[in-house]
């Protein structure tokens, strides 16, 4: 018995003794089955190896940044992999703090913290910083396509190929009535929150208005006429009834509202389209001011976007947004 322990004691022993030398053999001074100078060529070799195959791609990829636009995109619209459902814009709004979370909600009497008004205050406050007023008035890339010369539309083509974009004023709708503004909290404190809704970018797409009365949805068509035909009209509603039950009283201000008078809906003019990757372009807003809404109750409100080419999809929300707002 005591000889088989001994043999078994000894096989490890000569195991372990033979795992040290596959490590490091001291009689050829050899490292994992290599000497300095194997090690040393096998490292050099792939040292040179390496440093070729980085060569190749930081080449490859200055070629590449040679050979594009930064500005226009190599394939655009029906040529986009957007042409899969077809280019049809989707749409925002702000404040969201949480891009992963679609719902408005704060208690009406905190200010701080997570669950305060004020979170969704600073928020508003800080995207509303790039469209400051007298940026966009002092830059030498603007112009005003309300007036004068670029009214017409291959001025304006030729202004946006050339780099320029059309004012977006803050200041420019709504006058001493617009209630959606910092001073006053964006009404956030007064349980009359103000939330901006937003058509996403597109390169090079353009809306096209409706033709006639006959083709505007009901929806839209108490507000439509010839005159006012070059808008991209905004609504929001509740998205079921007891939510449109709950939404007592909105407001649109919006660049279509300070020529109308008229804030029962919002709207983009057209003249801000083609959006073409100008630098400093600001893409136009409308502000939605939930006048009276239902405290404690959570609601679900759709935003939509109205225009000819403009398809509705609430599934995939393709031309419209959702949002869930709750005060209390």
């Amino acid at each position: 018995m005591a000889s088989t322990d001994e043999a078994t004691s000894d096989s490890i022993g000569a195991k372990l003794k033979a795992f040290r030398y596959s490590i490091w053999n001291p009689e050829k001074k050899q490292f994992v089955g290599r000497d300095g100078m194997s090690w040393a060529k096998i490292g050099l070799f792939y040292f040179v190896f390496y440093a070729c195959l980085a060569g190749f791609f930081a080449v490859m990829l200055a070629i590449f940044m040679q050979i594009i636009d930064r500005r226009i995109p190599t394939y655009t619209l029906d040529r986009s992999v957007l042409a899969n459902k077809g280019v049809n814009p989707g749409m925002g709004y702000r404040p969201q703090p949480n891009v992963e979370r679609n719902l408005i909600k704060y208690k009406q009497s905190q200010m701080a913290g997570e669950e305060g008004w004020g979170l969704y205050r600073n928020t508003l406050r800080r995207y509303l910083q790039d469209f400051d007023v007298e940026d966009t008035v002092k830059g030498s890339e603007y112009i005003d396509c309300s007036t004068g010369q670029y009214v017409d539309h291959a001025s304006r083509m030729e202004a946006f190929n050339n780099g320029k974009s059309c004012i977006f004023n803050l200041r420019s709708f709504g006058g001493a009535e617009m209630p959606c503004v910092d001073t006053q909290e964006y009404l956030y404190d007064r349980a009359q929150p103000c939330v901006v809704v937003k058509l996403n970018r597109i390169y090079n797409w353009e809306p096209v208005a409706y033709n006639n009365r006959d083709e505007v949805p009901d929806d839209i068509k108490p507000y439509w006429n010839e005159t006012r035909k070059d808008f991209i009209y905004v609504t929001c509603r509740g998205e079921n009834p007891a939510d449109h039950d709950n939404l007592h009283d909105i407001a649109y201000f919006s660049p279509l509202s300070s020529i109308t008078n008229d804030t029962r809906v919002g709207g983009y003019p057209f003249y801000y389209y083609p959006f073409r990757n100008q630098v400093g372009y600001r893409q136009p807003l409308v502000f939605v001011h939930f006048r009276n809404v239902e405290k404690n109750v959570l609601i679900n409100i759709e935003c939509r976007a109205w225009a000819r080419n403009v398809e509705y999809d609430r599934t995939y929300q393709r031309g419209s947004v959702h949002f869930e707002l709750m005060i209390d």
